[in-house]
Formats: structure tokens, sequence, C-alpha cells
């Protein structure tokens, strides 16, 4: 099954030649969280290796630690996989 790219919401942009910003990984997070009803964090320690998707208040752990730009991607690919689940592009 074909998906039209334009009945989704997401937007590509050249990550690779930009810098990640918390407020860009914040934006993405709280669609996230608005669009599955979850409390998702996001911690930064670039010391330990970047950022880190938790839930319970940062007890668990969904993703390990992760460069911005990864990070970013990870959570762009969420997003794009709840817009397909939504439009009935994935069962």
């Amino acid at each position: 099954m074909a998906v039209d790219s334009s009945i989704l919401n997401v937007q590509f942009i050249g990550v690779e030649t930009m810098r990640v910003t918390k407020r860009m990984l914040e934006v993405r997070l709280g669609r996230i969280n608005r669009t599955l009803h979850t409390e998702y964090g996001l911690n930064n320690a670039p010391c330990y290796g970047g950022w880190q998707l938790t839930a319970n208040k940062g007890s668990t752990i969904i993703q390990h630690r992760l460069p911005p730009k990864q990070m970013l991607n990870y959570l762009d690919g969420m997003i794009l996989g709840m817009d397909m689940a939504n439009h009935g592009a994935v069962r």
C-alpha cells in the first residue's frame, strides 16, 4: 500500500547539516506525549553519551543515550510511525 506523503505531517530537514537544539527535541517529544498520552522525558549528559529518552520521571529507560542528531532522528521515526498508523498505512 503506497502512502501519500502529503497526508503525513512530518518534515524531514537536512539534519546532517544543522545543529540540533534542545527545543527541537522537546517539540517532537511534546507531540509524541500528546499523541500517545505518555509522560516521556529527555535528559542530557554529554559526558555519558548524549540524550536519553525516559519514562516514570527518569526511572525507566526507553532509549539509551544517543548523540543529538540521532535522538532527533529517533523521535522523527516515532512520529512518522504514529502518523502512518493513524492514516491506515500500517496495520
